[in-house]
């Protein structure tokens, strides 16, 4: 592949964020396969990838997806993947998410592709790999990450221009792998303002960085016809499920919880119970 060297150059990052991308926020447009470094330190891997994937393909467009916005403020049309951690409001217990209940056999496809994409990291940074496995398996049970892997969840994002941001919640200094695949679609390049460089992401590309030391960005998506789309699928490993026991225990946790609340609500006065109530119906 090609080397680009490269330097990290100061950006004022209120300019930035939270505003869509556009092509003109950079001055280089990168469309083929390269590695991108600094001081001879792999940062960034932008490669086509040459194995067939049409299972995969056909497993996101078979999901049905929500538009809603993230906890940092950020529109997308998504659903996540693999492992989520406790909520603690609405399910104090790590699960497995809902794509794996709802399209079982299309979750299984998509995480078995995991394991190509981790070659892929291996490959091109093992030293960072060696890292990220040493940092994920010495905080997170097994039974916790996908395939037995350094990622724990992922996303897939719908045809969704994603303002700048920067991801959160995950281990740091560590790459992200996100997995491009598009038809009839012109523009949802990806930005990285610190490089000056836009990525075209190809169909059936990977795109290995640290998501959560670079900002970026998805800049505006036009289809071709009714049948174009682009989804993206970014895996990652996150930091709260450092508190997920093993499976067992968790279920465990989880009865003993459901029993508390269960007391709780029974020597609850008519009046609290009511009051409750009224609050749920308002959120």
């Amino acid at each position: 592949m090609k080397i680009i060297d490269a330097k990290r150059r100061p950006v004022n990052f209120d300019e930035f964020i939270k505003r869509s991308a556009v092509p003109s926020d950079c001055s280089h447009f990168v469309n083929e396969s390269c590695i991108i470094k600094e001081n001879g330190e792999v940062k960034i891997v932008y490669k086509e990838l040459n194995t067939p994937c049409k299972d995969v393909v056909e497993s996101v467009k078979a999901m049905k997806y929500t538009t809603g916005s993230r906890s940092r403020g950020l529109v997308s049309t998504s659903r996540i993947i693999g492992y989520r951690p406790r909520l603690a409001i609405r399910a104090n217990y790590c699960s497995s998410t809902s794509t794996a209940t709802e399209y079982p056999k299309q979750h299984a496809i998509i995480c078995d592709y995991i394991e190509k994409i981790e070659d892929e990291y291996k490959a091109v940074n093992p030293e960072l790999y060696a890292k990220h496995r040493s940092d994920v398996e010495g905080k997170t049970q097994k039974e916790w990450r996908i395939k037995g892997g350094v990622f724990t969840s992922g996303i897939i994002n719908k045809d969704s221009a994603l303002k700048y941001h920067f991801d959160t919640g995950n281990f740091t200094d560590v790459w992200s792998a996100m997995i491009v695949f598009k038809s009839g679609i012109e523009g949802g390049y990806l930005c990285v303002p610190e490089y000056d460089m836009c990525f075209e992401l190809k169909d059936n590309s990977i795109f290995l960085f640290d998501g959560q030391g670079l900002l970026h960005g998805v800049t505006p998506i036009q289809k071709s016809s009714p049948l174009s789309y682009r989804y993206s699928i970014v895996f990652y490993s996150m930091k709260q499920i450092w508190k997920c026991l093993p499976i067992t225990e968790e279920l465990a946790r989880a009865r003993r919880m459901k029993t508390g609340r269960e007391i709780t609500r029974n020597n609850m006065t008519p009046e609290h119970r009511a009051y409750l109530q009224g609050r749920k119906g308002k959120q």
